[in-house]
């Protein structure tokens, strides 16, 4: 059997499959226009995570890059979290963190530079210099890891342990974006992200709180350049 899922993707048109009492997910890859994707990279990354048991197995790539497939993982998503869920959460995601990878960063000033193709109204480019004036101070290359790069609610499972899922954007990116994104998408107040952060760092420092907080502007930044660049 297969059934259409109600929540659907800019850049993937998703379906249920049940077949010999196992449920998998297949994703036929629709194109953005200001989205670039390497979908080889991708499955090579879900890989990856699904070793260190972050993510679904995933099954077959199409050699033309039309659909993937993947296992279905059965699980929650949440609008907010507890301090237990933020917890499991930030352990999660410093697991992820820690998957050696060797492809070259993702650069995130190209990606702020790309807007300029797309969104030519005074404020996107205002959103733009700022953002980029604040990377050049905080985006250094010691906190370059394996990053999910779009953890919004949707993208996360809690079955008792938490699952990533659609790893498109997936690249070795600055630590503090997923941190950042974390937060906003959640909505976190300061004492839950105090908590994510002392979660996710054996010692929490000062330096370490000033770059979260210049990633939180960055993210807000980013997101709403996105959307208005795909909508």
């Amino acid at each position: 059997m297969i059934k259409r899922v109600k929540t659907q993707g800019l850049c993937n048109e998703v379906y249920k499959i049940e077949k010999n009492n196992k449920e998998f997910i297949l994703r036929f890859f629709k194109k953005a226009h200001s989205v670039k994707i390497d979908r080889k990279q991708e499955f090579k990354i879900q890989t990856l995570a699904y070793k260190k048991n972050l993510a679904s197995k995933p099954i077959y790539l199409d050699k033309d890059l039309k659909f993937m497939t993947c296992e279905f993982l059965a699980g929650k998503h949440k609008k907010s979290l507890s301090k237990k869920q933020i917890k499991i959460l930030a352990k999660s995601l410093k697991k992820l963190h820690g998957i050696k990878y060797k492809k070259k960063p993702y650069s995130l000033k190209k990606e702020f530079l790309n807007y300029k193709n797309y969104l030519k109204d005074k404020k996107s480019k205002k959103l733009i210099k700022y953002s980029i004036d604040i990377l050049k101070k905080n985006d250094k290359k010691k906190d370059f890891v394996l990053s999910h790069n779009d953890l919004n609610k949707e993208n996360i499972i809690f079955n008792n342990r938490v699952f990533f899922i659609d790893w498109e954007f997936a690249s070795k990116n600055n630590r503090f974006f997923d941190l950042a994104t974390i937060s906003i998408k959640f909505k976190l107040n300061r004492k839950d992200e105090k908590l994510l952060l002392s979660t996710y760092f054996s010692i929490l420092e000062k330096k370490q709180k000033k770059k979260f907080k210049k990633f939180k502007i960055i993210c807000k930044n980013y997101w709403k350049l996105w959307f208005k660049a795909n909508f």
